[in-house]
């Protein structure tokens, strides 16, 4: 029975609130107190139960063969009331149940640290095939669970040595990355699965070896705005095994020594160096809200001989800053946000246009989409056609233009106001038709844009009487032919208030205003091509006269 409670100690430990210990208490087995049973101070063993009657036996005592100072402690292998029963030295209490010895209690000391193993001296002899134990177990008690976790442990055999002090060293593994808060070491005189009567285990300077953790540093907490991320990179070395994880989900993130994060959280990096020790920093990811991002139009002149835009962002929000952007340039003041619409003008460069919504205090930023600006040219220029004099009879004259474009509307405007007719350009010469009295005008007007354009010239429409005897209300032009200038004779008295100069097919090449009426007056024909013309005079009166010209070189 009690050899079974002895075989369980390393399995079950509990701890106890005592002072915490950077190393271990008591381990070079120095002091050793009156009214401790036989045993060191901090180190506890079955001497209390086995030391008295009915037994007399201790398995645990003072030893002055020691590897340093005066002492060391002996443990040794006994045969009791018929069973073998190994010595057994506990760091703490222990306490054992006779009755449930799964029950016994092998109670540490707290500690808090996290070394890289134990070492410390021994010596050990068995009459057979026998070796000793040494063991130390790291635990922490978890308060919603009810129970100790084993955060670390490590184990090894004794082996028989010649009477001779002989080291060893033991390694830690750490099964969990928190901290400690109890440490117990267990040492057994036999500890295979035949103890031998009389194997003797003396152990002296037991000392906890520590090595630096790795070094993890996060940095300070991170702030990222919607739609952002932030790399963490712990290093990389050789041998080491990385571990991130969510503390707000419990998510294991990754086993790299580098994480990227795309939300907020609470991320904690564990890095473990080849002896197992780990380094832990935690870092916490805010999350903050871009500012709204808002329609934005641009509206004005899209010519590209008069351009002029305005931007136009559909609202805005208080406390945030708007600037315009042109491709990868600022153009614009940045304007705080109003809760209205917000104007950006004028601007006359075609590009790629945004809006950059900027929060000063989180350093969050958004973009509207970009808009593609580009200008219209201006319809290309061509001349109006057709027009000149027509028999009252014939209802009209014929307009049209010498060219047109595709993408473009041509709008026939009758003495500068009326518009009497629309025509989409084909990419050749247009009609429109024959028209009744007037002066007639063509504007084209883009259809991508609204980007104006007269055309050249103007067709006049005139009804004419031809009257077959001009003996006596006609006029004469000298000289005729003529080549520049030509004088008007023979109006007899009526006065003179318009020139209306046609060629032969009845298309007209001049109009003019007589700013003096007068029955007597010179045309000057400078720079009109040779061919034969009718000119028409407009009288007073409301008639009308014409003559044939010839002009020559």
């Amino acid at each position: 029975m009690i050899r079974k409670v002895l075989f369980t100690a390393l399995l079950i430990c509990f701890g106890m609130y005592l002072p915490v210990s950077a190393d271990v208490p008591n381990g070079d087995f120095e002091s050793w107190p009156p009214g401790n049973n036989g045993n060191p101070e901090f180190w506890d063993s079955p001497n209390e139960l086995t030391g008295g009657f009915p037994f007399f036996e201790i398995t645990v005592e003072q030893t002055t063969d020691s590897y340093s100072g005066d002492y060391a402690a002996r443990l040794t292998t006994k045969e009791i009331a018929g069973e073998t029963i190994p010595g057994i030295l506990s760091l703490g209490e222990l306490d054992i149940n006779i009755v449930n010895p799964e029950q016994t209690e092998f109670i540490g000391v707290p500690f808090e640290n996290r070394p890289a193993g134990l070492t410390g001296y021994y010596k050990y002899s068995s009459p057979a095939a026998d070796a000793g134990g040494i063991g130390i177990l790291l635990t922490r008690y978890d308060q919603q669970k009810n129970k100790k976790d084993t955060i670390a442990f490590a184990l090894t055999d004794l082996q028989e040595n010649n009477g001779e002090f002989e080291s060893f060293s033991l390694s830690l593994q750490y099964l969990s990355y928190h901290q400690p808060d109890s440490m117990n070491i267990i040492i057994l005189s036999s500890a295979s699965p035949q103890p031998t009567v009389n194997s003797q285990l003396t152990v002296d300077a037991l000392t906890l070896e520590y090595v630096d953790p790795p070094h993890v540093d996060l940095g300070g907490d991170v702030d990222l705005c919607l739609g952002e991320s932030h790399t963490f990179d712990v290093g990389f070395n050789e041998g080491y095994s990385y571990l991130w994880k969510n503390l707000e989900t419990g998510d294991v993130l990754s086993d790299d020594h580098i994480l990227t994060v795309y939300e907020a959280g609470i991320y904690q990096a564990i890095v473990q160096n080849e002896f197992g020790l780990p380094g832990f920093d935690t870092v916490q990811v805010f999350m903050h809200e871009t500012p709204a991002v808002f329609a934005l139009e641009a509206e004005g002149v899209f010519c590209a001989e008069t351009p002029d835009i305005d931007f136009i962002l559909g609202s805005s929000e208080p406390e945030v800053y708007y600037s315009l952007w042109k491709e990868d340039t600022q153009v614009s003041d940045a304007l705080e946000g109003t809760g209205d619409a917000l104007v950006f003008g004028s601007y006359y460069q075609e590009g790629l246009y945004f809006v950059l919504a900027e929060d000063p205090d989180l350093s969050c930023s958004s973009h509207t989409d970009t808009l593609d600006i580009s200008f219209v040219p201006t319809p290309a220029i061509y001349s109006v056609t057709g027009g000149g004099a027509f028999d009252p009879d014939e209802g009209g004259a014929e307009v049209g233009l010498s060219g047109s474009q595709e993408d473009v509307t041509y709008y026939l405007y009758r003495d500068d106001e009326e518009v009497v007719m629309e025509k989409a350009g084909t990419g050749e010469p247009l009609t429109f038709g024959f028209q009744a009295e007037g002066v007639y005008s063509v504007e084209a007007v883009s259809t991508l844009a609204f980007c104006p354009m007269m055309m050249e010239g103007e067709a006049e429409v005139n009804p004419v009487t031809f009257v077959a005897d001009f003996e006596d209300e006609s006029f004469f032009l000298y000289p005729n032919p003529a080549s520049t200038h030509v004088s008007v004779a023979g109006l007899s008295g009526t006065a003179v208030i318009r020139v209306i100069l046609m060629n032969e097919t009845g298309q007209l090449i001049r109009s003019y205003n007589v700013d003096n009426e007068s029955n007597a007056l010179a045309l000057d024909l400078t720079g009109t091509p040779a061919g034969v013309y009718l000119v028409i005079l407009e009288l007073t009166d409301g008639r009308r006269r014409m003559d044939k010209l010839i002009l020559v070189p």
